[in-house]
């Protein structure tokens, strides 16, 4: 069986390796590792690297070396670390990029380059909502709370406008300041880190979900994943005015009630009108379809048969 290694730094998740394992097992070998550990491995000359891309300017031995990259750089300096990567990465054997960011890099190498959006597993589609009446929680986020996010302007909000009997749940690991600020108000609960498994019990036990995505760079250009999870599983969706999160629903046929990226919460519809999911389609939202539908699966499957 043909072996992948999956090259990051694990300083973030990367839910493409865990769809590759779950659609492609069967098929391939694959192991996640650091630059340094991959290097060392012993078959890594019949071997394809899957550089989930950050900073590389050397090349694995590989027998195959691919270059993937799913987002934009964060933080202060995102422009210049952006650009070093398009002049000082090596130059692999294939590129992969996320196509809402395809236009803010710049590679003029020739290499064949595939087009792969942001997906779903296709594991998502076994939490799917039963709608019951009963919730735990009136509201659910889910996702990252880094500062330059600015989560607080979205729970400052909720406060504002909705009565304090409902409650809006945090799903993941929060910066330390949103707990201080939201110490005093036991409507605002923190779950901290918690497994996957237990992040869609949350979901499915809430009666809304909350796409907020920060209306800035780089996540302007990137594609909204909760959003297409929550639509997937049929959930209410309440979203923010941002040019990802239109242009997914708008893609998907996904239903959301929308707010303002400033006051999200100020006119929510009545319970009865608020739209669900439940009929919408998830399987074009699913990382198997993305995969067969940007021809990456046929080269692959030549790339093994190249290597023998």
């Amino acid at each position: 069986m043909q072996k992948i290694y999956f090259v990051h730094d694990s300083k973030a998740m990367y839910p493409l390796v865990k769809a590759m394992k779950e659609c492609y097992s069967d098929t391939y070998e694959m192991e996640e590792a650091s630059f340094e550990t991959a290097s060392q491995k012993p078959d890594l000359g019949r071997s394809i690297c899957w550089h989930m891309m950050g900073y590389y300017p050397k090349k694995l031995a590989a027998a195959c070396t691919i270059h993937d990259y799913r987002s934009l750089s964060l933080g202060r300096g995102a422009w210049f670390k952006d650009r070093i990567k398009e002049r000082l990465n090596a130059r692999p054997d294939i590129r992969i990029i996320q196509p809402s960011i395809a236009d803010r890099l710049h590679f003029f190498d020739r290499v064949d380059t595939y087009l792969l959006d942001v997906a779903i597993s296709t594991a998502v589609l076994e939490y799917h909502k039963t709608d019951p009446d009963v919730f735990s929680y009136d509201f659910c986020y889910v996702g990252a709370m880094k500062a330059e996010r600015k989560i607080e302007v979205m729970v400052d909000s909720f406060l504002r406008h909705v009565p304090q009997d409902k409650t809006l749940l945090m799903v993941g690991q929060p910066e330390p300041y949103l707990v201080e600020r939201y110490r005093d108000q036991p409507n605002v609960r923190f779950t901290g880190p918690v497994p996957q498994r237990q992040v869609f019990d949350y979901v499915l036990d809430s009666n809304v979900t909350v796409s907020y995505f920060p209306n800035h760079a780089p996540h302007i250009f990137q594609t909204p994943t909760k959003m297409l999870e929550y639509a997937a599983i049929g959930g209410r969706i309440l979203a923010n005015e941002q040019a990802m999160n239109r242009f997914t629903a708008e893609k998907y046929g996904i239903k959301a009630a929308w707010g303002s990226s400033d006051d999200l919460f100020r006119s929510l519809p009545a319970t009865t009108d608020w739209p669900t999911n439940m009929d919408t389609d998830p399987l074009p939202m699913t990382f198997e379809r993305h995969l067969k539908e940007s021809g990456l699966v046929e080269r692959l499957q030549a790339i093994v048969s190249q290597i023998g």
